[in-house]
């Protein structure tokens, strides 16, 4: 009888082991799905932060042309100025 006693303390102290370890697992399960649940939020939040990047880039690219816009639009003014002066001076010359 002694030997069927020492099994069921093994047993039991084997059944609380394992209860203690499940709990455990319960345990870093829930935390594991937290963290899987923030990282599905975080991928969201990346998802409308590049969409509101590349709105602002487009933006960007706009603003950044306007200049480049009025100084090719100044200095094509200019160039047609020094052209009128060149014909205008070789047609006082001619003496038209």
């Amino acid at each position: 009888m002694e030997g069927l006693e020492v099994k069921v303390a093994e047993i039991d102290q084997r059944s609380k082991s394992n209860t203690h370890r499940l709990d455990d697992l319960e345990g870093k399960y829930d935390v594991l799905n937290r963290l899987a649940t923030a990282v599905e939020v975080l991928a969201t939040k990346q998802d409308s932060m590049e969409k509101s990047i590349n709105a602002l880039t487009g933006k960007v690219d706009t603003l950044e042309n306007v200049p480049r816009k009025r100084w090719e639009g100044m200095v094509e003014k200019i160039i047609y100025l020094i052209v009128a002066g060149v014909v205008g001076f070789m047609l006082a010359r001619a003496g038209l």
